[in-house]
């Protein structure tokens, strides 16, 4: 008896730790830097709930002309490949940052030093700084590290400090560098930079924007024309972390979790209440005695808290399985400040929860148990109702927890089955980037491209292959400005680099023209592919009905640091959609450029094979190496593994409010098992007479399960008007599907109906085989 309840508070308790552990560390712990509350995100707004990065010179503005800041800093991604003097590595995780970053954090190095004041001006020397996990992974944790070098894309950097251990070893990055601005970087026109800042003491957020604000218009003859209407604004940093998803599927998550919870305290409570039947001799032998009513129900919920204690304790270390089991799959999703572990906090919540469980499961047992002002056969009859209330109560519940689950599995479902417009069988693919330092001009990387694509399509079991700087469905990097001609209008589109096999690799038909091809190179006229979308937008806003062959002006970034520059480009096809964000989101406008005449360091390789095609990235690796021995490969994923990493934010909460309405429904399951088994038990005297009469096998059954129906169905009504009510909460986690869709309801109404049942039979085939004659003789 105690063990069965201590186990399903343990998974009641644990689920419910582990779950507060999980939104505690995303959504309510305070950022684990000192006062926090003076860190912001910069942005340049073009419209409302909108954000874009910084231009330089914008930023420049922030930190040279706005006194609210203590501390200004860009934060911009980079990638670099690190020579360890065996097979190169491509570390994909780094940061090019200013000066003062670390004191935007307000973080000092455990080894060495930060960056100086002067460390991101030019001509200063390369310095880097390293985590504590890539001080410990490539270094053996040498205390001797300091100044010396680490050659990060062929160049030298002097290692001069290495961070602490703690939350901020959780960021993605794994090395820090000087972001130096080069001339040709100074404008206006491309917002390529992240800016976070640290406020001054005792200034607020309102404060910050207000002066800001005046900045801002102060340079309107120096902003560009698409950006006349755009605003600067300061933002908690703490804000833009977590996105809606994951905000969303977190909450979604928390009260799934207390569903569960709540359905295990109704099974402790059935239980305690089976016990107290079976213990009221005792208790009325010990009312004999002199125990008062208020004696008694204390000696009862002291037996409660034992056993929540113990569960409760139980639960803890449910929690923290649970959490050292799912921290490795969810880090990637989560921010980089979202430290999951068992702390003060959440043991506090494990105590207040056991507290909680005592008084829910154990309160309306002690009080009735404890009650004999009424006859035997009262207390014995309002066990009986409130037990039968309870098993109603885990069926409601339970059908609104297999009613979320049906409704996100649904939404998945839709989601896995939509279209990408890309073909990604047997499709891989990596990453790499070519060093500046390397290949300083635009045609040296185009020689390698070349160079490069031939080998790997001379390999065994490649069909084709193709390099594209952005993959499907994984996003594109910026945006740039579709100048229509004879307006002054334009259209933010996704520009996408791609070389000619790009479209054949994913099996992208081209609706009219023709395709990028190998005569676009360089020294020829621009020219540019575009999708259906950009095509529609064309016609419908703007009266173009075929663009092929008409010329567009366009800015397109450069090479290297080089800035973007306007150019007139020639729309050569039209391709069919394909997704090149998350899946759920509309179609953006998309152009597609040829690589060799906008060519890009960074770049993704992208490979169709006849059989397994993790089997060809030894090959491949061995055709970049033979080009340049210093770079190396990263990311590598099949191009499914990219659709299924898109959908993680639908899979995730699908998966959870699966495992805990199945849970529901079992524990539910068990509480109906339970009161039909004590009610068989307590009726045997009266199926035995009944079987005496003539009452066959059959009606005896019939007559239990009809019980567990009536028991379920009560359950049912109530837990489909709860569903219609909770499930409305969910409609931003569902794709394609109404939060009150019919079937998702009826399949949870028929999947707790089955389980409703089949727990239902135990007890009633056990009755059915009741013996007469023994039976009355035993009375």
């Amino acid at each position: 008896f105690s063990a069965v309840i201590i186990a399903v508070l343990a998974l009641g308790i644990g689920a419910n730790t582990a779950m507060f552990s999980l939104i505690d560390a995303v959504l309510w712990k305070p950022l684990p830097f000192p006062e926090p509350h003076r860190m912001v995100r910069l942005w340049e707004i073009p419209g409302e709930n909108l954000h874009n990065g910084a231009t330089t010179l914008t930023f420049l503005d922030w930190k040279h002309q706005v006194d609210v800041f203590a501390a200004l800093s860009v934060e911009l991604p980079t990638t670099a490949g690190v020579s360890t003097g065996a097979d190169p590595v491509r570390v994909e995780k780094g940061e090019l940052v200013s000066a003062s970053f670390f004191q935007v954090f307000g973080i000092n190095a455990q080894l060495g030093r930060t960056f100086a004041a002067n460390e991101d001006q030019p001509g200063a020397a390369p310095v880097v700084v390293i985590s504590y996990a890539m001080w410990q992974s490539r270094f053996g944790a040498d205390r001797n590290i300091l100044n010396r070098d680490i050659t990060l894309d062929s160049e030298p950097n002097r290692i001069i400090g290495v961070l602490p251990a703690g939350s901020f070893d959780h960021k993605s990055a794994q090395f820090w560098k000087p972001l130096i601005f080069a001339p040709e970087q100074m404008t206006r026109g491309a917002h390529w930079i992240s800016a976070v800042g640290r406020l001054q003491e005792g200034v607020t957020l309102e404060q910050a924007n207000a002066k800001l604000a005046i900045l801002r218009h102060s340079l309107d003859k120096e902003m560009p024309k698409f950006a006349k209407d755009w605003t600067f604004r300061a933002e908690p940093y703490a804000w833009m972390l977590v996105g809606d998803n994951l905000r969303q599927s977190v909450y979604a998550g928390f009260g799934a979790v207390l569903m569960v919870l709540l359905i295990a305290c109704a099974n402790v409570a059935n239980m305690l209440l089976a016990q107290g039947a079976a213990r009221q001799k005792e208790m009325a032998l010990r009312a004999a005695l002199g125990a008062s009513r208020g004696r008694l129900m204390l000696q009862l919920l002291t037996e409660s808290w034992v056993l929540c204690l113990v569960g409760g304790s139980a639960g803890v270390a449910f929690a923290y399985a649970l959490l050292k089991a799912a921290t490795p799959l969810m880090a990637p999703y989560l921010p980089f400040t979202a430290d999951l572990h068992i702390d003060g906090r959440v043991l506090a919540f494990a105590v207040v929860v056991a507290m909680l469980v005592t008084i829910l499961a154990g309160l309306l047992p002690a009080r009735l148990t404890g009650t004999l002002h009424q006859s035997a056969r009262g207390v014995t009859a309002a066990n009986s109702l409130t037990r039968r209330m309870i098993v109603v109560g885990e069926v409601a519940l339970s059908v609104v927890l297999l009613t979320g689950a049906a409704l996100l599995f649904k939404s998945l479902t839709n989601l896995q089955r939509l279209d990408a417009g890309v073909r990604i069988d047997h499709v891989i693919t990596m990453s790499t980037a070519l060093p500046l330092a390397s290949y300083p001009k635009p045609e040296n990387a185009t020689t390698f491209y070349h160079g490069l694509m031939a080998r790997v399509r001379a390999l065994p079991g490649i069909e084709q292959a193709s390099i594209s700087q952005d993959l499907p469905m994984q996003g594109v990097r910026g945006g740039e400005l579709f100048y229509i001609p004879g307006r002054e209008d334009n259209i933010v589109v996704r520009f996408k680099r791609v070389d000619p096999n790009y479209f054949s690799v994913l099996d992208i038909p081209v609706l009219s023209g023709r395709p990028i091809t190998e005569r676009d190179r360089a020294n020829t006229a621009k020219v540019v592919v575009i999708n259906q979308v950009l095509k529609r937008l064309l016609s419908s806003k703007y009266g173009i009905g075929d663009p092929v062959g008409r010329t567009f002006r366009m800015t397109a970034p450069g090479y290297g640091k080089g800035d973007g520059v306007g150019a007139g480009l020639q729309v050569i096809g039209v391709i069919r959609n394909e997704s090149t964000g998350d899946l759920q989101e509309p179609l953006d406008p998309v152009v597609y450029v040829p690589l060799d005449q906008y060519p890009r360091e960074d770049f993704r390789i992208l490979a169709r094979t006849a059989q397994d095609p993790t089997a060809v990235v030894s090959g491949i690796r061995e055709a970049v190496q033979q080009l340049d021995p210093k770079l190396g490969l990263a990311d590598i994923r099949t191009m499914e593994e990219v659709k299924q990493r898109n959908l993680t934010w639908a899979k995730q909460p699908s998966w959870l409010i699966g495992a805990f309405a199945v849970v529901a429904a079992f524990l539910a399951a068990l509480g109906l098992y339970g009161v039909l088994s004590h009610a068989v038990i307590q009726q045997r005297r009266e199926i035995g007479i009944r079987m005496a009469l003539g009452a066959t096998t059959g009606k005896v059954l019939s007559r239990v399960l009809r019980n567990a129906f009536m028991l379920v169905a009560v359950g049912l009504a109530i837990g489909v008007g709860g569903a219609l009510a909770v499930t409305r909460l969910m409609k931003a986690l569902l794709f394609q599907v109404s939060p009150l869709d019919p079937a998702a309801l009826a399949v949870a109404v028929v999947s707790m109906m089955a389980v409703g049942l089949l727990a239902g039979f135990l007890p009633a085939n056990r009755a059915s085989k009741v013996d007469p004659i023994t039976t009355l003789r035993e009375e």
